[in-house]
């Protein structure tokens, strides 16, 4: 073979050999791109799904944290005591036809914050469904109780309360708005019944009922529910009920009241005929 022979062969594999190198490239070139385009969509897709993990998490974090927002229902107030806002006073078409009926009141979670000037002079009117009679407060004798009386009529509490216990010779009794004699504000308040006296309550006083088996005044038993002594029975009761007033004018509508009461033998006391407070205007001087 010929020198050139063997030098044009040796071309024609350097030349193959070249080529082959130059496709092998080529080839890795291309895995190359392909890989670097699958980890680039992996990364990305990572990155998205981190991300719409985290606004997922605040948006449920957001739906789990609660509003800060409260809704507060105020009742009205009346203008008799210095208040600044007085509403309509109620009358016996406000109240339900039934004496029977549910009264929606409000509860309040501790007795009220002490406002009264004892040295004032406070005044309730008294409407009921029959008539009126006014009722002279004792703030000095006794300041819880006049205190919690003052606010409660204030806020329309003993409005279309019925008189739950009536005894004939003995008590009108009211201011629970359940009409049951378990009903109350919300909140109790302990004072101390009045000196021993004779007689202890007169006709026309005005005393704190109490829960107590006992009827001592200091246990915490003071609500809402009061009576007025409206015959020779009420008026030997034990000095356990806190004295808070006395009635100065319509005795005759307490005993009007009292005459549809239960026997005096009676101890539950739910009266033949049931009365009802339209309103309480309490007046300070």
């Amino acid at each position: 073979m010929s020198t050139a022979k063997r030098q044009r062969q040796k071309a024609g594999r350097q030349a193959r050999k070249a080529a082959e190198e130059k496709a092998a490239k080529r080839r890795r070139l291309v895995r190359r791109g392909i890989t670097l385009v699958i980890v680039a969509a992996v990364v990305v897709g990572i990155s998205v799904a981190l991300t719409s993990g985290s606004s997922k998490s605040k948006k449920q974090a957001s739906a789990r944290k609660p509003s800060t927002t409260t809704t507060t229902t105020r009742p009205p107030t009346a203008g008799g005591s210095g208040n600044t806002s007085p509403a309509a006073e109620t009358t016996s078409a406000d109240c339900p036809a039934s004496f029977t009926a549910t009264l929606n009141k409000p509860s309040y979670p501790s007795f009220p914050p002490m406002t009264i000037d004892t040295a004032k002079t406070y005044t309730a009117d008294v409407t009921t469904n029959i008539g009126s009679f006014t009722i002279q407060l004792l703030p000095k004798e006794a300041p819880k109780a006049v205190n919690s009386f003052v606010f409660l009529a204030d806020h329309h509490f003993f409005d279309c309360v019925t008189f739950h216990r009536v005894i004939k010779g003995f008590v009108d009794q009211t201011g629970d708005p359940t009409g049951t004699g378990e009903g109350g504000p919300g909140y109790h308040f302990t004072e101390h019944g009045p000196p021993k006296a004779s007689p202890q309550y007169p006709l026309g006083s005005v005393a704190m009922a109490n829960s107590n088996a006992q009827g001592d005044t200091d246990p915490n038993t003071n609500g809402s529910q009061f009576f007025i002594v409206a015959g020779p029975a009420g008026e030997t009761l034990p000095p356990d009920y806190v004295l808070f007033g006395k009635v100065t004018s319509g005795m005759n509508v307490v005993e009007t009241i009292n005459a549809g009461g239960a026997p005096a033998t009676s101890s539950a006391g739910t009266p033949t005929k049931l009365y009802r407070i339209v309103s309480v205007k309490v007046t300070v001087s």
